[in-house]
């Protein structure tokens, strides 16, 4: 089964992605840091990131994260799914510039992340 980071500021939505994913049988690992996604990417070696993109009063944004994360050799083969509550265009235009596999909008539901997270780990 897949393991999954999810990186959000929201211990509500780490909290309803984490209850989504282990009724799938997936493993979580979770963090509301943006400093520690890359570090737990490499230890944690997780399928997929879930990635927030903004983290209120932290530094880096989910953007810069997502491009640390692309710009490493050890982890630039993990697909990232950026997480918003703002349906900009460019917005949904820098995610796939910083090398996010997709661009989910918040809120969604258990059914349409599940999918998301199929479609881009090829489990259908």
């Amino acid at each position: 089964m897949p393991t999954v980071l999810v990186a959000d500021d929201s211990n509500h939505m780490r909290e309803l992605v984490r209850i989504t994913l282990s009724s799938q049988g997936w493993r979580v690992v979770e963090t509301g840091d943006p400093g520690a996604v890359s570090e737990l990417v490499k230890t944690a070696k997780p399928d997929l990131v879930l990635l927030d993109v903004t983290f209120e009063g932290f530094k880096p944004d989910g953007f810069d994260v997502c491009r640390t994360l692309k710009g490493d050799p050890l982890t630039r083969d993990v697909p990232v799914i950026m997480l918003s509550a703002h349906d900009k265009a460019a917005d949904q235009a820098e995610g796939r510039a910083v090398g996010a596999s997709d661009y989910l909008l918040k809120p969604f539901g258990p059914i349409e992340l599940i999918n998301a997270i199929k479609k881009v780990l090829d489990l259908n």
